[in-house]
């Protein structure tokens, strides 16, 4: 099936590029701070004051909480939905997601992480490999996330609110896991939510731009 490209309204298209802009600068600017080394120091410390809460069901907690967002989960997540969207005939919807779950991939995994070659916390209390920066697990999983809750608040309005706090908070617990567990910075983070939203930004965007349906919403 093509993907037509279809106009939408410039009020809509000013306001999301006036966002993509505000949060390309926030990452790029805590990209030179990560890479100069600024935010080491602070880094550590925040690192350090997440592990003093150590307690064996916060271990339990946080490897359960890093494993849901796992790539093995999220690649099951994401053929789920394409499986589910196909059989209900959300054709670009399903476009949308499987466009936006490779390019993230190829972003984070071949792009981001080898280009900014960031060292891991040492020693990491699961066995982790990769660079650190950005963090895969924020960014792919939130984006993914946030996708299905605006698709759900689309179509069930009264979910929508829910879906996205659900959503909020399952990205947030990954996330405290992943310093728990000391495998990441706190900046890997805040890094993996920029590209989240610019990624979830791309895939309303797109959505938009080949769905009439939803422009107004």
């Amino acid at each position: 099936m093509k993907i037509k490209l279809k106009q939408y309204p410039g009020n809509r298209l000013n306001n999301t590029v006036i966002t993509v802009l505000t949060i390309l600068l926030l990452f790029i600017a805590l990209t030179v701070a990560v890479v100069s080394g600024t935010l080491d120091a602070w880094d550590a410390t925040f690192l350090e004051w997440v592990r003093q809460l150590d307690h064996p069901s916060l271990m339990v907690l946080a490897r359960v909480s890093y494993f849901t967002g796992e790539a093995e989960v999220a690649v099951f997540i994401v053929i789920a939905g394409l499986g589910f969207l196909c059989w209900k005939r959300y054709w670009q919807e399903a476009q949308v997601l499987a466009i936006s779950a490779l390019g993230v991939l190829i972003l984070i995994d071949q792009i981001l992480k080898p280009w900014f070659a960031r060292i891991r916390p040492a020693p990491g209390l699961i066995d982790v490999h990769g660079k650190s920066y950005p963090s895969g697990h924020v960014s792919g999983n939130l984006m993914l996330y946030l996708y299905f809750s605006y698709l759900i608040a689309f179509h069930f309005p009264k979910w929508g609110t829910f879906f996205y706090i659900l959503s909020t908070i399952l990205v947030a617990l990954m996330g405290w896991s992943s310093l728990y567990l000391n495998i990441h910075w706190v900046t890997d983070l805040i890094g993996g939510v920029c590209v989240a939203y610019l990624g979830f930004l791309f895939c309303i965007t797109l959505l938009n731009s080949i769905s009439k349906k939803y422009r107004k919403f």
